[in-house]
Order: C-alpha cells, then sequence, then structure tokens
C-alpha cells in the first residue's frame, strides 16, 4: 500500500484471516455502492444545472452531500483493492 494514498486502516484488521473470495464479495458489494452513489451524485448535478443561478440552494447541498458519500466510498473500495491485491474478474467484464 503507497504511503501518498488514503487508506482506511481499520478495513485492513476486518479483512484480516478472510479468504480471497470472501474479500472479494466484500469489493463487489461496496463497488456496486459505490455506483449507486455516484448516480444519485450525477442525478443532482443534472437537477443543479437545469435551475436558475442560485436558486437549488437545498439540492446544491444535497449534491455537495453526495459527492462526500462517493468520494469516501471510493476510498473504502480503493483500501480493499489494495487488500485483495487484484481486480476481481467479474468486475472487468462490467461496464461502468
Amino acid at each position: 500500500m503507497s504511503g501518498n494514498k488514503l487508506v482506511l486502516r481499520p478495513l485492513i484488521g476486518l479483512m484480516n484471516g478472510l479468504e480471497p473470495q470472501e474479500i472479494e464479495q466484500f469489493v463487489i458489494e461496496e463497488l456496486e455502492k459505490h455506483r449507486r452513489l455516484r448516480d444519485e451524485a450525477i442525478r443532482l448535478e443534472a437537477i443543479l444545472e437545469s435551475q436558475p443561478s442560485g436558486a437549488g440552494d437545498d439540492t446544491n447541498h444535497a449534491f455537495v452531500s453526495a459527492m462526500i458519500a462517493v468520494h469516501a466510498q471510493q476510498t473504502v473500495v480503493s483500501t480493499l483493492l489494495d487488500i485483495l491485491g487484484y481486480i476481481p474478474e467479474t468486475l472487468t467484464k462490467k461496464p461502468h
């Protein structure tokens, strides 16, 4: 694991002792969660872009919150992939 890369150390402990197949399942589940969060952020961004300037304060807040969740979840996925040490074949077959 890279020294400059953000790593969620608690995940390292949680995955300790698990079989690679078990870790793969967590990777897949967390990646699917990341995709759902990303889709919601994209939806909110489209709403923001369609509103007049300054009219979407609540939507803007929801968008920023959604982006925080997307980036946090990306760190989860990245850490799990580092722990696993490879990209599961099932992920390479799924489109983004």
